[in-house]
């Protein structure tokens, strides 16, 4: 074994051993949004209301703000809601 193999392999362990946990919880906190993500486009394909729209009425104000930032950032000219004033 050649000292650039182990210098490799001893930086690998380390790396692991600082960053191993904190990449495993944001893996897990991903999949979990994925589920959640998966979930509500399933409620929404099988015609069940969105559970969640109830307690979003109070936020929809403060939101607005960060949508515009959202659908400028994704490329969208214009609000992609008609009747959202927007631009």
């Amino acid at each position: 074994m050649d000292w650039q193999t182990l210098r490799k392999n001893a930086g690998d362990f380390w790396y692991g051993a600082a960053y191993g946990r904190h990449q495993h919880e944001m893996r897990r906190q991903a999949l979990e949004l994925n589920d959640l993500f998966m979930l509500l486009c399933y409620l929404e394909l099988m015609g069940v209301p969105n559970p969640a729209a109830f307690y979003l009425l109070d936020l929809y104000p403060l939101l607005l703000d960060e949508f515009h930032t959202w659908h400028r950032r994704m490329g969208i000219k214009h609000s992609p809601i008609g009747t959202l004033p927007c631009c």
